[in-house]
């Protein structure tokens, strides 16, 4: 296992590599202080996860998260000092898995990243799924339809698998947080939200009509 951390502060770095090995104690650890070091990396060792601080000092986190985004599907969990609603909901749109401020709790931190690479391997290991036109690879986390192709995050992914393995049936909010998180936490939906959306946006480029509906109260629901 290959586990990048782009990040700048040596402290912050020395303590999430401590968290990680405690874990993982055959994971191997690179580090970049710099957004561009950070890109390079990601392309030429295509690590398992990324830990990713969003004030870097050649250019912003979120800046490397949407150029990482134009090639890559690999999980990314933002950790950073910005708590402000507009960064979480920047970062989330971009294509972040999850985002934590810091300080952090250790122990919060190393379960919400087993829980990603736990739903990255079992979506590795799902079978594709043909809606219509629609087809759905989740070991590519590729969608195709009308001759068309797009790629999702590793969340969006698992949230149009739920969705679609309930299809004609409305997911809860709790459903979703814990195929995705592996638990429910109060500001989840928010999160859900933001990733709906840009679920949404994709397969609105494919032109197959809205597929996702929302019933309020009782969370999305794939039409069938």
């Amino acid at each position: 296992m290959k586990i990048l951390i782009v990040e700048d502060d040596s402290a912050i770095v020395e303590l999430v590599s401590l968290c990680l090995k405690v874990s993982w104690p055959e994971a191997h650890i690179l580090y970049a202080g710099l957004a561009e070091e950070g890109l390079e990396l990601a392309e030429q060792e295509n690590p398992d996860l990324i830990i990713l601080d969003l004030g870097l000092p050649d250019k912003s986190g979120l800046e490397l998260l949407k150029e990482l985004r134009q090639s890559s599907a690999v999980p990314v969990i933002i950790l950073t000092v910005r708590n402000e609603e507009s960064d979480v909901v920047r970062g989330l749109e971009l294509g972040a898995d999850d985002y934590i401020t810091k300080p952090f709790r250790q122990m919060e931190f190393v379960s919400r990243a087993k829980a990603l690479l736990r739903r990255q391997k079992a979506v590795d290991t799902s079978l594709p799924i043909t809606i219509g036109p629609l087809h759905f690879s989740a070991s590519r986390r590729q969608i195709t339809g009308n001759c068309k192709s797009i790629r999702v995050t590793n969340t969006e992914g698992k949230m149009l698998y739920l969705l679609a393995q309930n299809r004609g049936k409305a997911v809860s909010h709790d459903a979703i947080s814990l195929a995705i998180w592996g638990e429910t936490t109060p500001d989840a939906a928010n999160s859900i939200r933001v990733h709906m959306r840009n679920l949404r946006q994709k397969l609105a480029q494919l032109d197959l009509g809205d597929l996702i509906a929302t019933r309020s109260g009782a969370g999305y629901l794939m039409k069938k």
